[in-house]
Protein backbone atom coordinates (compact mmCIF):
# COMPACT_ATOMS: atom_id res chain seq x y z
CA UNK A 1 0.00 0.00 0.00
CA UNK A 2 2.86 1.85 -0.96
CA UNK A 3 2.19 5.61 -3.12
CA UNK A 4 4.63 6.72 -5.79
CA UNK A 5 3.35 10.07 -6.56
CA UNK A 6 3.51 13.09 -5.08
CA UNK A 7 0.30 15.06 -3.43
CA UNK A 8 0.94 18.97 -3.73
CA UNK A 9 -0.25 21.39 -1.14
CA UNK A 10 -4.03 22.96 -1.05
CA UNK A 11 -4.47 27.01 -1.40
CA UNK A 12 -7.43 26.26 0.68
CA UNK A 13 -6.05 25.14 4.04
CA UNK A 14 -6.51 28.01 6.27
CA UNK A 15 -6.57 27.79 9.97
CA UNK A 16 -10.22 28.69 11.32
CA UNK A 17 -10.85 29.73 15.20
CA UNK A 18 -12.02 26.42 16.03
CA UNK A 19 -9.37 24.65 14.18
CA UNK A 20 -6.84 27.03 15.73
CA UNK A 21 -8.11 26.00 19.23
CA UNK A 22 -7.45 22.43 18.17
CA UNK A 23 -3.72 23.22 16.66
CA UNK A 24 -2.79 25.07 20.24
CA UNK A 25 -4.12 22.65 22.19
CA UNK A 26 -1.67 19.44 20.51
CA UNK A 27 1.84 21.95 20.39
CA UNK A 28 2.15 20.72 24.29
CA UNK A 29 2.62 17.28 22.30
CA UNK A 30 5.10 17.69 19.75
CA UNK A 31 7.26 14.67 21.00
CA UNK A 32 4.30 11.93 21.53
CA UNK A 33 4.99 9.10 20.45
CA UNK A 34 3.21 5.36 19.90
CA UNK A 35 2.64 3.88 23.09
CA UNK A 36 2.07 -0.14 22.42
CA UNK A 37 -0.14 -1.08 19.82
CA UNK A 38 -2.28 2.94 19.62
CA UNK A 39 -1.05 6.38 19.95
CA UNK A 40 -1.68 9.05 22.64
CA UNK A 41 -3.67 11.30 22.34
CA UNK A 42 -3.28 14.99 20.55
CA UNK A 43 -6.77 16.42 20.10
CA UNK A 44 -7.88 19.58 22.24
CA UNK A 45 -8.08 18.74 26.29
CA UNK A 46 -9.99 22.50 26.72
CA UNK A 47 -14.06 21.25 27.63
CA UNK A 48 -13.82 20.74 23.56
CA UNK A 49 -15.65 17.51 22.96
CA UNK A 50 -16.70 15.64 19.51
CA UNK A 51 -20.18 16.07 20.21
CA UNK A 52 -20.66 19.60 20.54
CA UNK A 53 -19.99 19.57 16.67
CA UNK A 54 -22.14 18.13 13.15
CA UNK A 55 -22.07 14.34 13.16
CA UNK A 56 -20.01 13.83 9.95
CA UNK A 57 -22.81 10.93 8.99
CA UNK A 58 -25.46 14.11 8.98
CA UNK A 59 -23.46 16.44 6.86
CA UNK A 60 -22.83 13.78 4.49
CA UNK A 61 -26.38 13.06 4.01
CA UNK A 62 -26.62 16.31 3.22
CA UNK A 63 -23.78 16.03 0.43
CA UNK A 64 -25.84 12.55 -0.92
CA UNK A 65 -22.66 10.97 0.61
CA UNK A 66 -21.77 7.95 2.64
CA UNK A 67 -18.96 8.27 5.33
CA UNK A 68 -17.96 4.87 6.92
CA UNK A 69 -15.29 3.60 9.34
CA UNK A 70 -13.93 0.06 9.76
CA UNK A 71 -14.39 -2.31 12.93
CA UNK A 72 -13.63 -5.17 14.26
CA UNK A 73 -16.30 -6.78 16.22
CA UNK A 74 -14.09 -6.18 19.50
CA UNK A 75 -14.40 -2.37 19.31
CA UNK A 76 -18.39 -2.52 20.07
CA UNK A 77 -17.37 -3.67 23.66
CA UNK A 78 -16.56 -0.03 24.30
CA UNK A 79 -19.61 1.41 24.57
CA UNK A 80 -18.42 5.33 23.68
CA UNK A 81 -16.58 3.96 20.88
CA UNK A 82 -20.25 2.52 19.61
CA UNK A 83 -21.45 5.94 20.43
CA UNK A 84 -18.83 8.09 18.87
CA UNK A 85 -19.72 5.43 15.50
CA UNK A 86 -23.32 5.39 15.96
CA UNK A 87 -23.18 9.24 15.65
CA UNK A 88 -20.85 9.85 13.02
CA UNK A 89 -20.75 7.16 10.52
CA UNK A 90 -23.52 5.79 8.30
CA UNK A 91 -21.42 2.98 6.76
CA UNK A 92 -19.74 0.11 8.29
CA UNK A 93 -17.11 -2.34 6.84
CA UNK A 94 -16.02 -5.61 8.54
CA UNK A 95 -12.38 -4.90 8.85
CA UNK A 96 -10.73 -8.17 9.34
CA UNK A 97 -13.60 -10.72 10.10
CA UNK A 98 -15.11 -11.28 6.80
CA UNK A 99 -11.79 -12.12 5.06
CA UNK A 100 -11.34 -15.91 4.22
CA UNK A 101 -9.52 -17.06 7.02
CA UNK A 102 -11.60 -15.74 9.70
CA UNK A 103 -14.80 -17.29 8.03
CA UNK A 104 -13.28 -20.43 6.50
CA UNK A 105 -10.56 -21.46 8.83
CA UNK A 106 -11.31 -24.96 8.02
CA UNK A 107 -12.86 -26.37 5.24
CA UNK A 108 -16.35 -26.08 4.89
CA UNK A 109 -16.15 -25.05 8.62
CA UNK A 110 -17.26 -21.47 8.85
CA UNK A 111 -17.45 -18.74 11.78
CA UNK A 112 -20.08 -16.09 11.19
CA UNK A 113 -20.71 -14.93 14.88
CA UNK A 114 -18.23 -11.70 14.51
CA UNK A 115 -19.88 -10.20 11.32
CA UNK A 116 -22.94 -11.34 12.31
CA UNK A 117 -22.41 -8.97 15.47
CA UNK A 118 -21.28 -6.06 12.99
CA UNK A 119 -24.10 -6.69 10.23
CA UNK A 120 -26.69 -6.54 13.79
CA UNK A 121 -24.49 -3.33 14.71
CA UNK A 122 -25.14 -1.22 11.51
CA UNK A 123 -28.92 -2.31 10.69
CA UNK A 124 -29.39 -1.22 14.53
CA UNK A 125 -27.44 2.17 13.80
CA UNK A 126 -28.99 2.55 10.55
CA UNK A 127 -26.01 2.37 8.62
CA UNK A 128 -25.33 0.66 5.11
CA UNK A 129 -23.10 -2.26 5.29
CA UNK A 130 -19.85 -3.29 3.42
CA UNK A 131 -18.58 -6.86 3.41
CA UNK A 132 -14.60 -7.08 3.13
CA UNK A 133 -13.62 -9.33 0.97
CA UNK A 134 -14.45 -12.86 -0.46
CA UNK A 135 -10.91 -12.92 -2.55
CA UNK A 136 -7.51 -11.82 -1.39
CA UNK A 137 -4.07 -13.41 -1.41
CA UNK A 138 -3.73 -12.24 1.93
CA UNK A 139 -5.37 -13.35 5.02
CA UNK A 140 -6.46 -16.37 3.22
CA UNK A 141 -7.20 -19.71 4.91
CA UNK A 142 -3.77 -21.83 4.73
CA UNK A 143 -5.62 -24.77 3.89
CA UNK A 144 -6.62 -23.02 0.52
CA UNK A 145 -3.18 -21.66 0.16
CA UNK A 146 -1.79 -24.29 -1.60
CA UNK A 147 -4.88 -26.14 -3.24
CA UNK A 148 -4.79 -27.51 -6.93
CA UNK A 149 -6.99 -25.29 -9.41
CA UNK A 150 -9.61 -28.56 -9.45
CA UNK A 151 -10.08 -27.72 -6.04
CA UNK A 152 -9.79 -24.27 -5.54
CA UNK A 153 -12.37 -23.49 -8.14
CA UNK A 154 -14.91 -25.35 -5.80
CA UNK A 155 -13.56 -24.15 -2.40
CA UNK A 156 -14.08 -20.41 -3.63
CA UNK A 157 -17.91 -21.24 -5.05
CA UNK A 158 -18.39 -22.93 -1.54
CA UNK A 159 -17.24 -19.73 0.23
CA UNK A 160 -18.68 -17.01 -1.77
CA UNK A 161 -21.91 -18.96 -2.05
CA UNK A 162 -21.74 -18.95 1.98
CA UNK A 163 -20.72 -15.72 2.93
CA UNK A 164 -23.18 -13.57 0.30
CA UNK A 165 -25.40 -15.88 1.21
CA UNK A 166 -25.30 -15.35 4.76
CA UNK A 167 -25.85 -11.66 4.83
CA UNK A 168 -27.84 -11.28 1.61
CA UNK A 169 -30.03 -8.50 1.84
CA UNK A 170 -27.89 -7.12 4.55
CA UNK A 171 -24.93 -6.19 3.04
CA UNK A 172 -25.07 -3.79 0.20
CA UNK A 173 -21.29 -3.46 -1.26
CA UNK A 174 -18.84 -6.24 -0.96
CA UNK A 175 -15.39 -6.19 -2.02
CA UNK A 176 -15.02 -8.87 -4.25
CA UNK A 177 -11.95 -9.20 -5.12
CA UNK A 178 -9.01 -7.25 -3.11
CA UNK A 179 -5.42 -6.09 -4.95
CA UNK A 180 -5.02 -8.76 -7.71
CA UNK A 181 -2.94 -6.46 -9.79
CA UNK A 182 0.90 -5.95 -9.11
CA UNK A 183 2.67 -2.86 -8.89
CA UNK A 184 3.86 -3.41 -12.38
CA UNK A 185 0.55 -3.75 -14.00
CA UNK A 186 0.23 -7.71 -13.79
CA UNK A 187 -2.38 -9.90 -12.60
CA UNK A 188 -0.69 -10.76 -9.29
CA UNK A 189 0.70 -14.61 -8.79
CA UNK A 190 -1.70 -15.37 -5.88
CA UNK A 191 -3.26 -19.11 -5.61
CA UNK A 192 -6.55 -17.65 -7.55
CA UNK A 193 -4.36 -17.13 -11.11
CA UNK A 194 -4.17 -20.98 -11.03
CA UNK A 195 -7.71 -20.53 -12.19
CA UNK A 196 -6.84 -18.46 -14.46
CA UNK A 197 -7.35 -14.85 -15.64
CA UNK A 198 -10.74 -15.08 -15.87
CA UNK A 199 -10.77 -16.08 -12.27
CA UNK A 200 -12.01 -12.29 -11.31
CA UNK A 201 -15.16 -12.77 -13.45
CA UNK A 202 -16.14 -16.32 -12.09
CA UNK A 203 -16.04 -14.56 -8.35
CA UNK A 204 -18.25 -11.38 -9.56
CA UNK A 205 -20.49 -14.00 -11.41
CA UNK A 206 -20.84 -16.39 -7.89
CA UNK A 207 -21.74 -13.38 -6.07
CA UNK A 208 -24.03 -11.59 -8.06
CA UNK A 209 -25.83 -14.94 -8.19
CA UNK A 210 -25.71 -15.32 -4.67
CA UNK A 211 -27.87 -11.98 -3.90
CA UNK A 212 -28.46 -9.88 -6.93
CA UNK A 213 -29.20 -6.38 -4.94
CA UNK A 214 -25.65 -6.40 -3.58
CA UNK A 215 -23.24 -3.61 -5.61
CA UNK A 216 -20.12 -5.79 -6.25
CA UNK A 217 -16.48 -3.65 -6.21
CA UNK A 218 -12.95 -4.61 -6.95
CA UNK A 219 -11.04 -2.73 -4.36
CA UNK A 220 -6.96 -1.89 -4.90
CA UNK A 221 -4.37 0.40 -3.37
CA UNK A 222 -1.89 2.90 -5.19
CA UNK A 223 -4.67 3.07 -7.70
CA UNK A 224 -5.59 6.99 -6.84
CA UNK A 225 -3.13 8.45 -9.58
CA UNK A 226 -5.04 8.12 -12.65
CA UNK A 227 -3.97 7.91 -15.89
CA UNK A 228 -0.42 7.42 -16.52
CA UNK A 229 0.19 5.38 -13.51
CA UNK A 230 1.47 1.99 -14.63
CA UNK A 231 -1.12 0.01 -11.65
CA UNK A 232 -4.03 2.22 -12.00
CA UNK A 233 -4.49 1.61 -15.97
CA UNK A 234 -3.74 -1.65 -15.35
CA UNK A 235 -6.74 -1.80 -13.07
CA UNK A 236 -8.55 0.33 -15.46
CA UNK A 237 -8.39 -1.89 -18.41
CA UNK A 238 -9.79 -4.98 -15.84
CA UNK A 239 -12.12 -3.05 -15.79
CA UNK A 240 -12.93 -1.81 -18.81
CA UNK A 241 -12.82 -5.26 -19.79
CA UNK A 242 -15.29 -7.37 -16.93
CA UNK A 243 -17.94 -4.23 -18.29
CA UNK A 244 -17.54 -4.83 -21.71
CA UNK A 245 -17.67 -9.01 -20.87
CA UNK A 246 -20.79 -8.27 -19.35
CA UNK A 247 -19.53 -9.25 -15.90
CA UNK A 248 -21.64 -7.54 -12.91
CA UNK A 249 -18.76 -5.52 -11.63
CA UNK A 250 -20.45 -2.35 -10.29
CA UNK A 251 -17.67 -0.33 -8.42
CA UNK A 252 -14.24 0.44 -7.90
CA UNK A 253 -13.03 0.78 -4.42
CA UNK A 254 -9.79 3.28 -4.20
CA UNK A 255 -8.31 2.48 -0.72
CA UNK A 256 -7.14 5.67 0.43
CA UNK A 257 -4.07 4.86 2.14
CA UNK A 258 -2.19 7.85 2.39
CA UNK A 259 1.42 8.16 1.88
CA UNK A 260 2.18 11.67 1.88
CA UNK A 261 5.89 11.39 0.61
CA UNK A 262 4.42 10.21 -2.48
CA UNK A 263 0.56 10.72 -3.22
CA UNK A 264 -1.24 12.70 -6.46
CA UNK A 265 -2.35 15.91 -6.39
CA UNK A 266 -5.97 16.49 -5.94
CA UNK A 267 -6.80 17.36 -9.43
CA UNK A 268 -5.24 13.94 -10.65
CA UNK A 269 -7.51 12.02 -8.02
CA UNK A 270 -10.71 13.75 -9.48
CA UNK A 271 -9.56 13.00 -13.27
CA UNK A 272 -8.71 9.34 -11.50
CA UNK A 273 -12.52 8.97 -10.26
CA UNK A 274 -14.10 10.46 -13.59
CA UNK A 275 -12.67 8.18 -15.99
CA UNK A 276 -13.81 5.23 -13.76
CA UNK A 277 -17.12 6.65 -13.80
CA UNK A 278 -17.33 6.72 -17.15
CA UNK A 279 -17.23 3.15 -17.25
CA UNK A 280 -20.70 3.39 -15.60
CA UNK A 281 -18.95 2.37 -12.19
CA UNK A 282 -19.75 3.44 -8.84
CA UNK A 283 -16.44 5.10 -7.19
CA UNK A 284 -15.67 4.51 -3.16
CA UNK A 285 -12.56 5.60 -1.34
CA UNK A 286 -12.50 2.31 0.58
CA UNK A 287 -9.73 2.71 3.23
CA UNK A 288 -8.81 6.01 3.90
CA UNK A 289 -6.08 7.42 6.34
CA UNK A 290 -3.42 10.07 6.01
CA UNK A 291 -0.13 8.88 7.86
CA UNK A 292 1.93 11.77 9.45
CA UNK A 293 5.03 10.70 10.94
CA UNK A 294 7.02 11.44 7.72
CA UNK A 295 5.74 15.40 7.21
CA UNK A 296 8.13 18.39 8.17
CA UNK A 297 7.03 20.41 10.47
CA UNK A 298 5.61 20.44 14.37
CA UNK A 299 3.34 18.05 15.18
CA UNK A 300 0.37 20.90 15.09
CA UNK A 301 2.15 21.28 11.34
CA UNK A 302 1.62 18.21 10.42
CA UNK A 303 -2.35 17.67 11.65
CA UNK A 304 -2.87 20.72 9.50
CA UNK A 305 -1.30 19.23 6.82
CA UNK A 306 -3.38 16.34 7.34
CA UNK A 307 -6.41 18.22 7.42
CA UNK A 308 -5.53 19.52 4.05
CA UNK A 309 -5.16 16.25 2.27
CA UNK A 310 -8.31 15.09 4.09
CA UNK A 311 -10.33 18.23 3.04
CA UNK A 312 -8.97 17.72 -1.12
CA UNK A 313 -9.66 13.52 -1.49
CA UNK A 314 -13.50 14.67 0.35
CA UNK A 315 -13.53 17.01 -1.99
CA UNK A 316 -12.49 15.15 -5.04
CA UNK A 317 -15.34 12.85 -4.05
CA UNK A 318 -18.22 15.62 -4.12
CA UNK A 319 -16.78 16.75 -7.50
CA UNK A 320 -17.91 13.27 -9.69
CA UNK A 321 -21.71 11.94 -8.70
CA UNK A 322 -21.12 8.19 -8.96
CA UNK A 323 -18.21 8.62 -5.97
CA UNK A 324 -21.09 7.63 -3.73
CA UNK A 325 -18.92 7.13 -0.31
CA UNK A 326 -15.50 7.97 1.57
CA UNK A 327 -14.74 5.18 4.54
CA UNK A 328 -11.60 5.63 6.98
CA UNK A 329 -10.01 3.01 7.99
CA UNK A 330 -10.79 2.28 11.56
CA UNK A 331 -12.70 4.72 14.07
CA UNK A 332 -9.77 6.36 16.16
CA UNK A 333 -6.08 6.04 15.95
CA UNK A 334 -5.58 4.33 18.77
CA UNK A 335 -7.22 1.35 17.05
CA UNK A 336 -5.94 2.16 13.32
CA UNK A 337 -3.03 -0.68 11.95
CA UNK A 338 -0.31 1.87 11.28
CA UNK A 339 -0.19 2.36 15.11
CA UNK A 340 0.89 -0.81 15.53
CA UNK A 341 5.10 -1.42 15.50
CA UNK A 342 4.60 -4.24 12.59
CA UNK A 343 2.46 -2.01 9.76
CA UNK A 344 3.27 2.00 10.84
CA UNK A 345 7.21 1.32 8.98
CA UNK A 346 5.50 1.05 5.86
CA UNK A 347 4.78 4.88 6.23
CA UNK A 348 8.62 5.38 7.96
CA UNK A 349 8.97 7.17 11.06
CA UNK A 350 6.02 7.28 12.84
CA UNK A 351 3.81 8.22 14.91
CA UNK A 352 1.37 8.27 12.14
CA UNK A 353 -1.75 9.68 13.87
CA UNK A 354 -3.64 8.67 10.63
CA UNK A 355 -7.45 8.83 11.42
CA UNK A 356 -10.08 11.78 12.47
CA UNK A 357 -10.48 11.18 16.16
CA UNK A 358 -7.92 10.70 18.62
CA UNK A 359 -7.11 7.67 21.18
CA UNK A 360 -9.51 9.54 23.80
CA UNK A 361 -12.23 9.40 20.71
CA UNK A 362 -11.71 13.76 20.51
CA UNK A 363 -11.74 15.30 17.11
CA UNK A 364 -8.62 16.00 15.45
CA UNK A 365 -8.11 18.69 12.58
CA UNK A 366 -8.48 16.06 10.07
CA UNK A 367 -11.97 15.45 11.30
CA UNK A 368 -12.94 19.28 10.60
CA UNK A 369 -11.39 18.88 7.14
CA UNK A 370 -13.80 16.41 6.15
CA UNK A 371 -16.72 18.26 7.23
CA UNK A 372 -15.51 21.33 5.86
CA UNK A 373 -15.41 19.36 2.28
CA UNK A 374 -18.80 17.40 2.64
CA UNK A 375 -20.16 21.05 3.66
CA UNK A 376 -19.12 22.30 0.35
CA UNK A 377 -16.29 24.79 2.08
Amino acid sequence: MIRDHLRKGSPRATVGPRLALLLGAVSAVLTAGCVGTSCPPVAAKAGVRQARFAPLRQTAATAKRRIGTALMSRHLENARLRSLVAAHFDSLTAENEMKWGATEPQPASFSFAAGDELVAFAAQNGMRMRGHTLVWHQQLADWAKDLPADELRPAMRRHIEALVGRWRGRIAQWDVVNEAITEDGKLRDSPFLRLGETYLDEAFRLAHAADPEARLFYNDCGIEAGEGNTKSDAVYRLCARMRQAGVPIHGIGMQMHVDPRHWPTAEQIRKNVERFAALGLLVEFTEMDIAVGEMPGSLPEKLQRQRAIAHDIVAACLHVDKCTGITLWGASDADSWLCTERWARLRGRGPHYPLAFDADLDPKPMYFGILDALAGR
